[in-house]
């Protein structure tokens, strides 16, 4: 895919720098997925338009944070595209929380192959001890209610959640507001018809 394609799916300029990161963790994540099995061999030749330039729509709700905490990293989406924006051009950290022992030597590699401003965790989010997050991230790992459950005591404060969501989002929105009060809002996905960009803050139990 070019950078002008790129540009034209996510709606803002996309500049060769971050693109060639892009290019470069796409190459490394095709070749690693073939002994690691991080994506299926059906997603390869969607890689661009259904995963990383999904994820990289995150980036205008983070590139004015300096902490970012990405849940269930996995082969780094969206945690690894939006480093990949920030490079070492700006001052945001992007913490990268992945169980799999497998799946973090890789988010190690693209960022030590990138030199992308990353540490990677290798934990549980309930581990998680960093007190300062500015915003949480997550793509494809649990449900609404689900995440804030994992997230809740950074939500609670001026932390906000920005996730990625498909057709469901309605319903697990719903399902959440039983158990919690939180301001949300949501934006169109510019790659899912059906999908958002949800945020939540200012959480609280019911």
């Amino acid at each position: 895919m070019s950078s002008d394609r790129l540009s034209e799916i996510v709606g803002f300029d996309v500049s060769r720098e971050t693109y060639d990161r892009l290019t470069e963790y796409h190459d490394l994540l095709v070749l690693w997925s073939k002994t690691h099995n991080l994506i299926g061999p059906k997603e390869v030749s969607e890689l661009w338009e259904r995963h990383i330039a999904d994820c990289l729509q995150l980036w205008p709700f983070v590139q004015n944070t300096k902490t970012v905490l990405d849940i269930g990293s996995g082969a780094g989406l969206p945690g690894l595209v939006l480093s990949c924006c920030a490079g070492s051009e700006q001052e945001i950290e992007f913490i990268l929380v992945e169980s799999n022992a497998k799946r973090c030597a890789f988010l190690r590699h693209v960022g030590r192959e990138l030199s992308l401003p990353i540490a990677v965790m290798n934990m549980r989010m309930e581990s998680v001890s960093r007190e300062t997050i500015d915003v949480i991230t997550a793509r494809a790992v649990t449900d609404l209610s689900g995440l804030i459950s994992y997230s809740e005591k950074w939500l609670e404060k001026s932390t906000t959640g920005v996730f990625l969501k498909g057709r469901n989002w309605k319903s697990e929105l719903t399902a959440a507001q039983h158990c919690w009060n939180l301001k949300s809002d949501t934006t169109p996905s510019r790659t899912d018809s059906e999908g958002v960009i949800l945020r939540v803050s200012e959480v609280q139990r019911v």
